[in-house]
Parts: C-alpha cells; structure tokens; sequence
C-alpha cells in the first residue's frame, strides 16, 4: 500500500504532462477511482488512507486537508508529509513498480481529462460503494467508511481490466 498523498503527487504529476488542471475535488475523485481500480485489478488496496463518503462522493481527509487551500482552483503544490526524525514537512514522492505505474499512469491520464462533477456522478452510482455508505440503513455510520470490501465487490462486477 501506498501513502495516499505520494499517489496524490503522482497524479497531478501526470495531469500536469498531459496539459490538465486538478482540484481538490477532482484529486480526491481520481485517487479513489485509481484506488477502486488497483484494488480490482490486483486484489491489493493501492493506498492505506481512509476514504469517507462525504456530500460529493468519496474523500480522502487528508488530501482535502492538504490541498484545500486552492479551493476549487487548480492544484499548484505538491502533497507533503511531517518526517518525524526531522521536524520538517516533505514532499510526498511516489515509487511504483513498473506494472502499476503503467496501470496507473493510462487511468490517471483518462480520469484527469473527465470533468470533476462527471467523476462525482459515477461515483454516485445507486448501489455502489458510496451509496451504500451514506445512504446506509443502520441508525449510525459516524465516520461514513467506505470499506474495501464494499469498493473491491462492486468494482469487480462492473469494471473490466
């Protein structure tokens, strides 16, 4: 698994060679489709961080935290973690093997160039991951997970590598 704000760093990284533009929003929304589509693909999640569902669909809190200074802006910076032996803040770099960055990179590219509220709607899907967890039965889901059972199940059904 990988630190959700190097995958964050990958994907504007990709967005910014291929010409596009990222928001908080956007990001938050692509990291979780790469993350449905690794988990899908190979068994494994791409990232450790927890996904909440949240108004606009899936969110990684720290990703919003970390980029909602731009607002709805394009993104600018790069995503930075706290070394603890030193104090200071780093950026947070990527590192794949040679077969997930191919995977990632083509899906990257073709969720960069798909509108943000297009992303949300598909992640609004009725019965999907999202669905099930905000508008879920039970009387409380106070941290509204989205678990990866409920990701992996539902993409292993609809989406085709």
């Amino acid at each position: 698994m990988y630190d959700v704000r190097a995958v964050a760093n990958f994907v504007l990284d990709v967005a910014e060679e291929e010409g596009r533009v990222v928001s908080n929003l956007h990001i938050n929304k692509i990291v979780y489709f790469l993350h449905a589509d690794f988990l899908a693909a190979f068994s494994r999640p791409l990232v450790s961080a927890k996904i909440e569902a949240w108004t606009y669909g899936p969110v990684f809190r720290e990703l919003y935290r970390e980029f909602k200074q731009y607002g709805d802006a394009p993104i600018v910076g790069r995503a930075r973690w706290l070394d603890p032996n030193t104090g200071q803040k780093q950026r947070a770099e990527w590192k794949f093997a040679a077969e997930e960055e191919e995977f990632l990179r083509e899906l990257t590219a073709k969720y960069a160039s798909m509108a943000p509220g297009v992303l949300v709607a598909q992640s609004h899907l009725e019965g999907g991951p999202w669905d099930q967890t905000w508008n879920h039965e039970t009387r409380t889901n106070a941290s509204m997970r989205i678990s990866d059972e409920a990701i992996k199940s539902w993409y292993e059904r609809t989406v085709k590598h």
